[in-house]
């Protein structure tokens, strides 16, 4: 029987009912705080939910739509629980983002569930603690976009495929494969082929490593394509039904294209971006991870068989690194589904050196740790000074404030290091991470300088059916919501360039082409006429392009507004 066995058939002592509370009770105060504390960030938070709304305006729960316009991207699964959430809780910014939260807690509790299961019960705390206040999780649980319920989902599958593997009896593990299954399917149905794919890859490379062919039988393959299919497949054949070149556009153009594709998309970086990536995003406990995975790596090394678990979620990390690390372009929330396999990797051995962590000189990461600390203290109490940053002024009491945790953690730590308490210390670091988290949740209003909250609100109460919203050569994505209507938005149309930039022009002009648009997807000659009819217009564009609007507006001009870089104004008097 191998160690792995062997710690998931010892006896548990611990409830596992009070853990599972207490880890869900104090994330569910931490993750749901100040949800709906700051304006939608753009462009996803406003995309992804002007969808969901408009399902629910419309009764369309097939075809989701952005704007009026068909918007095929991506699957339906995270519509349909945003427009759950805005049914039951109105539209609200902490609606929006009870989902993302919600999930987050989820893979915490899953989190420790594997962790206590693979190795023990302090194992699956430090692993759930570890991932809950590491800084780009948080994040994405505050941001309602796609990225962490794919990574959840994602993670769930890989965690549950794993416990299915590992237990015994097999009547016992089968549950565990069928649930994997199920996750894998929500995958499929939230972002498409990776939540088959990375499962497939992972585990097939597990299998071929150990040489435990008899894996296959356990996965139960036919019976769970039946589970997964049962799943995935009505909506993608409803859409297709709806949508004839659904399955063209969605998986050559997005899924398969977009992956192998050198050119035509944003973000176009290195192969070492993901690297600084998960550095920073896995802050504060990035010391701990570089021991972790050298430790774990020497163990695998020495003893494969007996650290199959282990090697299981090395193969996690890597391949599923790699894999985003191929494309040219790469965006940050990608990267998240390795963070709860780091977790874990971290949480295992953190548990492993719990009573020798202060012992023959060992202690150089608390050192570390401390010295970080006091690091980003100095670094917020610096910034201010810096003038060529030009710090907004509202800002600067959030980093004063963030820069006193800093130097009280600091301080904790050093108390703690001096006593030899490394329960204090994680406990310490837990405690700030979530200080400085509520800080920067406060001070989110003051970042976010593209919401077009404040001037949609402003006109919103005084608009009448009659009465035309435009936005001039920019499409604020978060302006529909607030507004909660359909906009006309103005642009160059037959712009050939048009399939060579992702941006917003070409997530619009993609969905063109399954409907007629030309009412509120509009030219510049075509506005002018709306503009200079009797009919009242309201326009918001960027700064960039105000003054050469005000020269072709001419007398019919009335400014209304502005806020940050946007400006609003309309052709009748008010």
């Amino acid at each position: 029987m191998t160690k792995d066995t062997q710690a998931l058939n010892r006896p548990q002592n611990a409830s596992w009912i009070w853990d599972l509370a207490m880890i869900a009770g104090i994330l569910a105060l931490c993750y749901f705080f100040g949800l709906g504390s700051y304006p939608l960030f753009t462009p996803d938070e406003g995309r992804y939910s002007e969808v969901a709304r408009e399902m629910l305006a419309t009764g369309d729960f097939i075809t989701p739509r952005l704007n009026g316009v068909v918007f095929l991207d991506k699957p339906i699964l995270y519509y349909w629980l945003q427009a759950s959430a805005m049914k039951l809780f109105g539209l609200k910014e902490a609606a929006l983002r009870f989902w993302p939260a919600l999930f987050g807690i989820w893979g915490c509790l899953s989190v420790y569930i594997a962790g206590r299961l693979l190795f023990n019960r302090r194992a699956g705390l430090l692993s759930a603690l570890v991932l809950a206040s590491t800084v780009l999780y948080y994040g994405a649980a505050h941001y309602a976009n796609l990225d962490l319920e794919v990574a959840v989902l994602v993670s769930t599958t890989l965690l549950f495929f794993l416990l299915g593997l590992k237990i015994e009896p097999a009547e016992k593990s089968r549950w565990w494969i069928y649930a994997a299954y199920c996750f894998a399917g929500l995958a499929v149905l939230t972002k498409g082929l990776i939540g088959l794919a990375f499962p497939a890859l992972i585990i097939g490379s597990w299998t071929l490593l150990l040489g435990q062919w008899g894996n296959i039988k356990k996965l139960r393959p036919l019976r769970g394509l039946g589970i997964l299919l049962a799943i995935v497949l009505p909506w993608y054949i409803l859409a297709q039904k709806a949508n004839p070149e659904f399955f063209h556009f969605f998986f050559i153009v997005q899924q398969i294209s977009r992956f192998l594709s050198t050119n035509d998309f944003n973000n176009q970086v290195p192969g070492w971006f993901y690297f600084p990536i998960v550095l920073a995003g896995f802050l504060p406990w990035t010391i701990f991870l570089f021991g972790s995975l050298f430790s774990h790596l020497r163990r695998v090394w020495q003893k494969r068989q007996e650290q199959t678990s282990t090697l299981y979620l090395l193969l996690w990390v890597v391949l599923i690194f790699s894999f985003f690390s191929i494309p040219h372009s790469k965006t940050i929330g990608y990267i998240l589904p390795v963070f709860p396999a780091l977790a874990l990797l971290v949480g295992a051995d953190l548990d492993l050196r719990w009573q020798t962590f202060f012992k023959g000189g060992k202690n150089l990461q608390i050192s570390l740790l401390t010295f970080s600390f006091a690091l980003f203290a100095l670094v917020c109490f610096w910034i201010p000074r810096v003038q060529s940053l030009e710090i907004p002024p509202q800002l600067l009491p959030y980093l004063k404030a963030a820069g006193l945790n800093f130097t009280v953690t600091t301080g904790i730590l050093l108390y703690f290091r001096l006593h030899k308490s490394f329960r204090g210390i994680c406990g310490a670091v837990f405690v700030s991470s979530f200080v400085f988290f509520y800080l920067l949740l406060n001070s989110a209003p003051i970042i976010n300088q593209n919401s077009t909250k404040a001037l949609a609100l402003n006109i919103k109460n005084q608009l009448t059916p009659a009465d035309e919203i435009v936005t001039f050569y920019k499409y604020f994505q978060d302006l529909p919501l607030y507004l909660e209507r359909r906009i006309t938005i103005v642009a160059d149309w037959e712009d050939p360039g048009i399939a060579h930039n992702d941006n917003w022009l070409r997530e619009l002009w993609y969905g063109k082409s399954f409907q007629d648009t030309q009412a509120w997807l509009i030219n510049e000659s075509a506005f002018w006429q709306r503009w200079n009819s009797n009919k009242r217009i309201y326009v918001l564009t960027n700064l960039k392009y105000y003054a050469n609007f005000k020269a072709k507006a001419k007398k019919r001009f009335y400014l209304l507004g502005q806020d940050n870089e946007t400006v609003m104004m309309t052709n009748l008097p008010v």
